[in-house]
């Protein structure tokens, strides 16, 4: 018997191929952020700036997920130029996250040097976007040309090109296409305040593997995109199409008339009370949550910080579904799991290990 696997802040993928092609996968979440450990005394006024540096990947959404629920806890208003700030820098993240995951987490040996120059400028940008006052026609046409540099179709009639048609080419060549499921479960802005409560009462033991009555929902591009994809064809496909139609909504997004955004930001604010405070955030990666508690100073007494990523990795959640509805071939079977795993899109690395099968 294999020895458990013992990934630390990766997330754990230990796999077994069965007959038929099948798989059997057992998912060991990563160890997630102890967010209290990091910001207990901190004060109210200094965590936003502390969660951002925190963070290399989506700093922005963090942030202002950080700034809605401290908001929340001290009955603070948001104001329309707060709101407008925040949806012009999660869109600005949201391209630049994507084109990042695109690159740097696709598995196999493909020459990358070509992506870095787009890619830094493409972050860069987005970085910009975050700042109250800032050149937004500058910002869309940097994140735009790093977007075409790397082949993204911002046009439906156009077919992916450069780093994106290599990456078209890898789901395409699979043996056999995955098939859209049944049906689908996904985590939404209704969905608030009940994930509010069970954060509230579960505490790091919920964030570590949350999930809703009945429920182990899906979030990220593949939600947010899903009614505008085909559903006749290959189920891996349609994930990659769905990121492409994400880079190229908040690319419209950011140039639209006074800065609407893409009205998918800030999902949800709430408080139990004074001092406790709660928001939900339409990251790049999907929906990320805070939940903050304040002492009588002002000062952070809890913290709570749940991730996209620990909703699709969940043991039993969809990526383990999306796992046991494909169906593998012998040869490239860790490639083949690193391909669905990155059309996930985790904000940890996932380690895979491959059993050997085991017969009567």
């Amino acid at each position: 018997m294999t020895a458990p696997l013992s990934v630390g802040t990766a997330i754990g993928i230990e796999a077994e191929l069965l007959d038929g092609g099948r798989i059997r996968a057992n998912i060991t979440p990563r160890k997630t952020l102890g967010a209290s450990r990091l910001l207990e005394g901190v004060a109210a006024s200094a965590a936003p700036r502390l969660i951002e540096t925190l963070f290399t990947l989506c700093a922005a959404s963090q942030r202002i997920a950080c700034e809605a629920a401290l908001a929340a806890a001290q009955s603070l208003t948001i104001n329309d130029a707060v709101r407008r700030r925040w949806a012009r820098a999660i869109d600005a993240e949201r391209v630049a996250e994507l084109l990042r995951a695109s690159v740097m987490d696709w598995p196999g040996a493909a020459d990358r040097r070509a992506c870095g120059l787009p890619l830094r400028e493409a972050l860069k940008a987005a970085r910009s976007a975050c700042a109250e006052s800032c050149d937004e026609a500058a910002i869309h046409a940097a994140l735009r040309q790093s977007a075409l540099a790397l082949g993204a179709p911002l046009c439906a009639d156009r077919p992916p090109e450069g780093w994106f048609a290599l990456l078209w080419r890898d789901v395409a060549s699979l043996a056999e296409p995955a098939p859209f499921p049944a049906e689908v479960d996904f985590l939404a802005g209704g969905d608030a305040e009940r994930v509010h409560l069970a954060l509230r009462k579960g505490g790091s033991e919920f964030v570590s593997r949350p999930h809703l009555p009945g429920r182990a929902p899906e979030t990220g591009v593949f939600a947010r995109r899903f009614d505008l994809l085909r559903r006749d064809g290959d189920l891996l496909a349609a994930r990659l199409q769905a990121r492409l139609i994400d880079i190229a909504q908040a690319l419209e997004a950011l140039n639209e008339p006074e800065g609407r955004g893409s009205g998918v930001g800030v999902v949800a604010i709430r408080s139990e009370g004074p001092g406790e405070g709660f928001a939900m955030v339409d990251s790049p990666r999907g929906f990320l949550c805070h939940r903050v508690e304040l002492d009588s100073y002002g000062a952070i007494k809890n913290y709570d910080i749940l991730a996209p990523t620990e909703w699709n990795f969940h043991p039993s959640g969809p990526f383990s579904a999306a796992l046991a509805g494909a169906r593998f071939g012998q040869s490239e079977l860790h490639w083949l799991i690193g391909v669905h795993a990155a059309l996930f899109d985790p904000c940890a690395p996932c380690a895979i290990q491959i059993r050997e099968a085991r017969h009567a």
